[in-house]
């Protein structure tokens, strides 16, 4: 959701099939859409997202400058894309396979709720870029499997980290966990 908007959703179809010996992730339906009036209508956003086959897609909007859109796309040509008009037009800013790794499993993108050009992208260890998305750091809260991250509104350092350990919490943007 926007964060100044509560009207503007968007929200992500993922195509999946679970069988006993295997996972297909991805299919024609899987795609990101946006809604402009609180989900009576959809529209799907595809200038500047791959084509052909989507998986899953995380999707994250900049509580610092809302036209800023993050997505995080499982796809043969996919990665972290970045919109800088609301959604219309995307690029990819990094194609790092790390943060698609088990892309069905994790596939987490969460903004920076005070700062545009941070991001955040979860994964078995958790990834920060404090450059718009260009170059990323790597972390490990105390438990790895990390995926979910609640970001202060308020104060971005403080921070709640969910894993396959329970939570954790941080009081310092990240560099340290209780």
């Amino acid at each position: 959701m926007d964060p100044s908007n509560p009207r503007i959703l968007f929200a992500a179809i993922w195509e999946a099939e679970r069988k006993p010996w295997t996972l297909e992730s991805g299919g024609d339906s899987s795609g990101l859409f946006r809604s402009m009036d609180g989900g009576d209508s959809w529209e799907e956003l595809t200038e500047g997202l791959p084509e052909g086959i989507k998986g899953r897609i995380g999707v994250s909007v900049s509580a610092a400058d809302t036209n800023r859109v993050w997505a995080l796309v499982e796809a043969d040509e996919g990665g972290l894309f970045r919109s800088d008009d609301g959604g219309d037009n995307f690029k990819l800013i990094n194609p790092d396979r790390n943060f698609r790794q088990r892309a069905w499993y994790y596939t987490r993108v969460y903004a920076d709720t005070e700062d545009e050009n941070t991001v955040y992208v979860l994964n078995v260890r958790y990834h920060k870029s404090t450059d718009g998305g260009k170059s990323f750091s790597t972390y490990n809260a105390p438990h790895g499997d990390h995926h979910d991250l609640w970001i202060d509104p308020n104060n971005n350092n403080r921070m709640v980290i969910a894993d396959d350990g329970g939570a954790q919490i941080s009081n310092d943007g990240g560099e340290n966990w209780t």
